[in-house]
Formats: C-alpha cells, sequence, structure tokens
C-alpha cells in the first residue's frame, strides 16, 4: 500500500515515518460507515437521540472490546459547492468511523446485535458500513488538540471496472499530494479504498438491521478524510481549481464532500 510523501514548506513538519507507525495508519481494519435519520422523526430529533443516548452506549460496550482501536462519529454540517467552497446544503447526515486490531471486527454477542437494532430504529435509516484499506496520503499531525475536517466519496458508474476506478483515483490522488506539499494548514489526509460494503435488512425501515455478511458489490469507491488546524486554510485549499478539478471530476457517477465535526469516542493509537 502506497504512501505518498509531501516536500516540507511554510514551516509545517512533514515527516510522517515515525507519527504513522505510532498512530497505526495503514496497520488497523477499519470500516467507515454513514446513515440518514429515521423518517418518523426529523433530523434533529435523531441526532438528540444519537448523542444523548446511542454513543454513549457505543462508548462503554467499546471500551470493554479489546479489539477496537478507535470510534469516531461526524456530521456533516455543509456541501462542497461547484465553486469550490462549503454553501451547498449537506447530502448526507451522520459517519462513523471505526478501527479494529488486524484480522478483527466488532464481533457482537446475539444480545448486543440485537439491542443495536433494536436502538436503530428509534433514529436510523439507511445504514451502509463499508470495510476499508486505509492509505496515509500526507501526515504532518504533531501534537494538534483540535482539528478541522473534510469528508468526500466517490462512487464509480455502473460499468466502470474497479481496477479502471482505482487507477484514475489514483492519478487525482497524486494531483491532490502535489497540491498539499504548498497548502498552509494541512495536517493528515487519508485515503480509504473501498473492499466491500457489508449487507442490511430493513426492520421499519431499509438498513436498519445489519447482517453479518457482505454485498456481492458496491459502487463505492473510496472515501477521503481531509484534516487542517483552521477552515479558513481548508477553504484555501479546496478552492484550487487543480483540487476542484480531482473533487469534481465527472468520472464518478457521484463526487460528494463534506465539511463534517467530528467527535472522539475512543482511541487506542
Amino acid at each position: 500500500m502506497g504512501q505518498t510523501t509531501a516536500t516540507e514548506r511554510d514551516g509545517d513538519r512533514t515527516e510522517r515515518g515515525e507519527g504513522t507507525a505510532r498512530r497505526g495508519g495503514g496497520r488497523w481494519a477499519k470500516t467507515l460507515s454513514h446513515f440518514h435519520p429515521a423518517s418518523t422523526v426529523t433530523a434533529e430529533q435523531a441526532d438528540a437521540y444519537y448523542l444523548r443516548v446511542h454513543t454513549r452506549f457505543a462508548r462503554h460496550f467499546l471500551r470493554g472490546m479489546d479489539q477496537v482501536v478507535s470510534y469516531h462519529t461526524n456530521r456533516a454540517e455543509a456541501g462542497y459547492d461547484l465553486l469550490g467552497g462549503w454553501e451547498r446544503p449537506p447530502s448526507a447526515f451522520r459517519y462513523v468511523v471505526l478501527r479494529f486490531r488486524p484480522g478483527r471486527g466488532l464481533e457482537p454477542t446475539e444480545e448486543l446485535r440485537e439491542a443495536i437494532v433494536a436502538d436503530h430504529r428509534l433514529f436510523l435509516r439507511e445504514l451502509r458500513s463499508f470495510q476499508v484499506d486505509e492509505e496515509v496520503l500526507l501526515d504532518r499531525l504533531d501534537g494538534q488538540t483540535a482539528l478541522e475536517k473534510y469528508l468526500f466519496e466517490f462512487d464509480r458508474r455502473d460499468g466502470t471496472d474497479p481496477r479502471e476506478a482505482r487507477e484514475h483515483l489514483a492519478a487525482g490522488l497524486a494531483v491532490l499530494a502535489e497540491e498539499a506539499s504548498s497548502a498552509f494548514g494541512i495536517r493528515q489526509v487519508l485515503v480509504n479504498h473501498v473492499l466491500g460494503e457489508q449487507e442490511t435488512a430493513p426492520v421499519d425501515e431499509p438498513g436498519q438491521r445489519p447482517l453479518p455478511r457482505m454485498l456481492p458489490d458496491t459502487r463505492r469507491q473510496a472515501f477521503l478524510e481531509c484534516y487542517f488546524d483552521q477552515r479558513e486554510w481548508a477553504e484555501d485549499f479546496f478552492a484550487r481549481p487543480a483540487v476542484r478539478a480531482v473533487l469534481q471530476d465527472r468520472f464518478w457517477a457521484a463526487a460528494n464532500g463534506h465539511r463534517v465535526t467530528e467527535q472522539c469516542g475512543l482511541d487506542r493509537r
């Protein structure tokens, strides 16, 4: 799994070897999921319940699972627009990022699985979970305790060969790495190559019950996670013409980006 090294400019430390090894970048098993609010409640009601009940429940049972390395939640706040800004209403709602020790996963008991499904009925629908292979494109993290995060999704068109899509993505990532090498305030860029999508079943609404098997195919190619010191540095970066060309590439059936608010529930890296 390749890693692109950025050059040192604007006074930002770019050496990633020690830091990446310390955080386990590229070594953990990882899942990235997203969902919409249930149709029976408003988005505000769904989010209030999610924060006050579900995430607290999740933090406590995940804490007791030795194989769980990290748990982060993300709320989509704004969408990436045609001008390279963030004035578009978000098309996503919530994301969940989990890391596990190599070869492991959530591994819930049957009792826990049913408790999770019962709780899903109260606030979510259309849960989609993806197994991903994390590639560290850039890492300048060095003691920061607060960051701004941006998350992008890329879907293949029907009939596009996944290998062709992977090569096309790689060309775009090379452009992003070059642009990031001269960008001020950018701290980390993670590329999550999708390995597969978990199958789900409906309960009251679609996607409320995760199943212990994968779908035969998925059009989702990758997710991109980008971290910055400050929102204005991110806005400068995403407005660059070369960056816009990659992130709004018509090769993809869908290439959606969101500014998200990330919260850490657990991190053992």
